[in-house]
Formats: C-alpha cells, sequence, structure tokens
C-alpha cells in the first residue's frame, strides 16, 4: 500500500489560492471599514454635533466590536470555520449600508460595534482556516502577504474619503457607507468560490472519514491527514486558554498585539486631526506621506518577516517607532523636514509591526485551541486599540498632539519590554 503525505506537504494549489483570495478581499474590506472612521467623522462631527469624546467613542465602535471575537473564535470550533466564514462579508455588506440612515451619534456608534463584530469573524474564523488549509512551508508567509492587502484597503479609505469630503453636508454618511462595496465584492467571491470545511477542525471534532474525502478531493488522493495527538476530539473550552500550559502564550499574544493596534489605530485612524496639531506644514500633504508609507512599511515587513527570528521582528518593530516617535517629541521645534522624516519613520515602523499580526498568534495555539486562542488574543488586544482610538482625539484636545505622541511612545516601549521578557520564539512552526 502506497504511503499517503500529510495534505500539510502539498505544494500550492487551486484550494490555496481560493482561501487566500477569499481572505484578502475580506481584510482590505475590512481595514477600510476602520481607516474610514477618521474621515467620516471628522465631516459628520458638525451634523451630528459631535465633541471629542463622541468623536473617539464613534471611531473606536469598530475595534470595540472585535472584542467579540472571543465568542466569535470559541464558537468556531465548536460549529466550524465554513459557515461562519461564508456569511461573515453579507452581514458586513448589509451593515455597513445601514449606516447611511443614521439619525444621531448612539444609532452611528452601535453600527460601529455591529460592525467591528464582523471584522472580528473575519479576523478570527479567516485566520484559522488559511492557516489550517494552506500548506506549513508556506501558511506564515502568506498569512504575513495579508498585510499588504490589509494596508491598501486601509490607505484607500484615506483617499477615497478625503477625495469625497467638501462635497456637501450628508456627503460623511456617503463615506461610512462606502465600506459596502468592498464588502459586496468579498461577499460574491465568497458565494462563488465556496471554500470548504478545514480538514483540522473536522478531524478535531471526530469527522476523520469527511476530512480525509475533503483532502482527496481538494489535494488529491495522494494525500492524507497529519498525525493528530490523542484526545483531540475533546470538547474545546476557552478556559483552557488561560491554564497553565497555554495562559503565557495567550498573555503574550494578547500584549503583543494590544501594545502595537493602541498607537497604531489611534493615529492612523485620527491622523486628520493629530496633524493639524503638529509642526507638519500642510496637513493634507503630511496625510498622504504617512499613508504612502504605511503600505511602503507593509512591503518592507513582509520582506523581512521571514528573513529574522519572530522575537527579532517583535522587539524591532516596537523599539523603531518608538525611537521615531520620542524624537518627534523632543524635536517638535526643529524644521518640519525632520519632523516628517520621523512621522515617516513612525509610520514605516507601524506598518511593518503588522505583518506579525496574521502568523503569530495562530503559531501560539495547537490546531484544537487555535480558532478560540486567536479569538482570545484579538478580544483582548482590542482594549487598547479601542482605548487609543477613543482617547486621542480627546487627549489633542485637552492637551495637545505630543502629549498623545507620548502616550503611544509609552506603550510601545511597554510591549517591546515585555516581548523581549516573556514571548516564545516560533519560527519552527
Amino acid at each position: 500500500m502506497e504511503t499517503q503525505m500529510s495534505y500539510k506537504l502539498a505544494p500550492l494549489m487551486t484550494i490555496h489560492k481560493k482561501v487566500f483570495l477569499c481572505m484578502l478581499l475580506g481584510q482590505m474590506a475590512c481595514s477600510y471599514a476602520l481607516g474610514i472612521a477618521g474621515t467620516a467623522l471628522t465631516q459628520a462631527s458638525g451634523p451630528l454635533g459631535l465633541n471629542s469624546f463622541w468623536i473617539g467613542l464613534i471611531g473606536a465602535g469598530t475595534l470595540i466590536g472585535l472584542m467579540g471575537s472571543i465568542v466569535v473564535g470559541n464558537l468556531a470550533d465548536h460549529i466550524g470555520r465554513r459557515i461562519l466564514f461564508n456569511l461573515d462579508m453579507i452581514l458586513f455588506t448589509f451593515i455597513s449600508l445601514a449606516q447611511f440612515f443614521v439619525v444621531g451619534p448612539v444609532s452611528l456608534f452601535i453600527l460601529r460595534i455591529a460592525l467591528g463584530l464582523m471584522i472580528a469573524i473575519d479576523y478570527t474564523v479567516g485566520s484559522a482556516l488559511l492557516t489550517e488549509w494552506l500548506p506549513d512551508k508556506l501558511a506564515a508567509k502568506f498569512q504575513s502577504y495579508l498585510i499588504i492587502f490589509w494596508s491598501i484597503g486601509f490607505v484607500a479609505s484615506y483617499f477615497v474619503g478625503s477625495a469625497m469630503t467638501n462635497l456637501g453636508s450628508e456627503m460623511w454618511k456617503w463615506i461610512f457607507m462606502s465600506s459596502a462595496l468592498f464588502g459586496a465584492v468579498a461577499a460574491i467571491v465568497r458565494i462563488v468560490l465556496n471554500v470548504p470545511e478545514s480538514p483540522e477542525w473536522l478531524t478535531t471534532v471526530g469527522k476523520k472519514q469527511e476530512a480525509l474525502k475533503l483532502i482527496h478531493t481538494q489535494v488529491g488522493a495522494e494525500y492524507s491527514l497529519p498525525i493528530v495527538e490523542q484526545g483531540e476530539a475533546e470538547k474545546v473550552s476557552w478556559s483552557e486558554l488561560f491554564n497553565k500550559h497555554n495562559r503565557m502564550n495567550t498573555l503574550v499574544g494578547s500584549v503583543f498585539y494590544g501594545c502595537q493596534v493602541f498607537p497604531y489605530f489611534g493615529v492612523s485612524i485620527f491622523i486628520p486631526i493629530l496633524v493639524k496639531n503638529m509642526n507638519m506644514g500642510n496637513s493634507g500633504a503630511s496625510g498622504t506621506i504617512y499613508n504612502i508609507f504605511v503600505v511602503v512599511g507593509a512591503i518592507v515587513g513582509v520582506i523581512f518577516f521571514d528573513r529574522v527570528s519572530r522575537r527579532a521582528f517583535l522587539l524591532t518593530t516596537f523599539y523603531v517607532p518608538a525611537v521615531a516617535v520620542i524624537g518627534m517629541i523632543i524635536l517638535q521645534n526643529a524644521p518640519i523636514v525632520i519632523t516628517i522624516i520621523l512621522f515617516s519613520i513612525f509610520a514605516l515602523g507601524m506598518a511593518a509591526s503588522v505583518v506579525a499580526e496574521n502568523p503569530y498568534p495562530p503559531e501560539l495555539f495547537s490546531a484544537r485551541l487555535r480558532a478560540s486562542g486567536v479569538g482570545a488574543v484579538i478580544a483582548i488586544s482590542r482594549i487598547g486599540a479601542a482605548l487609543g482610538t477613543f482617547l486621542l482625539p480627546i487627549i489633542v484636545d485637552r492637551f495637545s498632539a505630543y502629549t498623545a505622541l507620548g502616550v503611544c511612545a509609552a506603550v510601545l516601549l511597554c510591549g517591546g519590554l515585555f516581548c523581549q521578557l516573556y514571548a516564545p520564539e516560533t519560527s519552527s512552526k
């Protein structure tokens, strides 16, 4: 009888490309929806009578919704990845469209939270599905490639939003609603391609024969399941993430992610507010330069991610932007060109840091706990992201832009130090 190889050792095939395409379109839709909030809220502040508190709270709404990923991840470990993955972008599109009909800050805030929950599904379930379908040697690399597309969607929101400003008092509704276009494209592609369930998940819930049939259909008859440890068919409980075997990895994933997204989202979403209050010259030009370096940083991060160890990558992407921010604070009265250079280094470093967000958390957990683990990490980290987005406009309004940057620098240094002490090396995975 011919020995069969694990499907995780297969070369790149059509099924892998389908999963990746569906995932990257979802990533672009999610990042666009996150990024568009800053420009839209700047336009909506007058019609809705928003103060800095409401601007920060609504801006953080999607990130608050993302905290639901801890529930979504556990649900995906119970019912599977496929249903949630294919339904997600359909609901995302309808919620995006509903933003056009808001009548006040409360209804807009609720819809932003709902949109964040859809993003939580895509981040959590999509990450697990991609990791479990792709060959081992390609999984981390393709996860890192997603960041380029995520960054393109995020930066596109800035340019699209800027192009739509000053076109009427109701234009802010159209700016918010524009994320529906990205969501609709992702939803249609997922319906057409109909990505199948994860074989690894099927195995962990005792459906080995169904998983084998799926592998033979999608990858080839010469491939089989990887060896699964005994007991992996046991039910998943999210409390396992905090037992003595998993709690440190859960904590590392949460702290690294949270300290990273606090400054990233706080600065990137409200870049129009921040640059107007700094020594940056023309705020439109400065925002454009920042967003260009966000895309450049994502590409640079992808290039270096698999060429250095995971720990070295994490530490570099914490300390480099921290030094750049501290430089901006110390040299705030320096020539504009110095500030712009340092701000560009900060943008490049923060964008590169995001590359680790897709591949690193799944590497911290076994297949049985992966969706729950990634979901918990995303949920806990959203506290940092929501706080950064909520606090930045308030701090700028009540203190100064440089005070806000000082808080960002402190968070980056804390994250770097924690990872230096506790982050495990997962490159071999």
